[in-house]
């Protein structure tokens, strides 16, 4: 099951040999932390909630969509509604999967669900206390515009924003 080198609250650091198709082995290091939603809040069919989220890891304010990390056994439709509702203060009426996505296949086994959230009631956001954000109401052209000028510079964002803006 692999040599821990760190294991923290959310995260934890491994290495392990693995296996290639081809019968190769390897010594990988690997980087183990809860699967996570991402959510695409529509307040209309081309305007979306972002947030200006201040991340202490990287030092900076980025622009982002509201996301978060799934509980112990929580269904991603239940952690889509309570990430939503926590960060930006809205319920949605609807959720609904896009697609998946590993953001960092070469190292980390984390797996980012990406959710549209539609029909969108207005209310308190009650960030947790390590959460700086302000929210952002933006149309999706614009938010295509910030990605190109690379304003929106996470990942998962940049993905969904690009993911709706082509199949809706």
């Amino acid at each position: 099951m692999g040599n821990y080198v760190f294991k923290g609250k959310k995260i934890s650091c491994l290495t392990d040999e693995r296996a290639f198709p081809s019968g190769n082995k390897s010594v990988v290091e690997i980087v183990k932390c809860p699967n996570a939603v991402v959510i695409l809040p529509l307040i209309d069919e081309d305007t979306i909630v972002l947030l200006r989220q201040y991340r202490p890891v990287i030092e900076e304010w980025i622009y982002e969509l509201p996301a978060g990390s799934l509980e112990e056994s929580e269904e991603p439709s239940n952690c889509v509604l309570r990430e939503l509702k926590e960060e930006t203060g809205y319920t949605a009426n609807n959720v609904k999967k896009m697609f998946d996505m590993y953001m960092a296949p070469g190292y980390s086994v984390e797996m980012i669900h990406s959710y549209l959230a539609k029909d969108l009631t207005s209310g308190d956001a009650r960030p947790e206390k390590d959460e700086e954000m302000i929210i952002k109401i933006v149309s999706v052209s614009d938010a295509i515009d910030m990605i190109r000028k690379n304003v929106i510079c996470d990942a998962k964002s940049i993905a969904s924003i690009l993911y709706y803006n082509y199949n809706k």
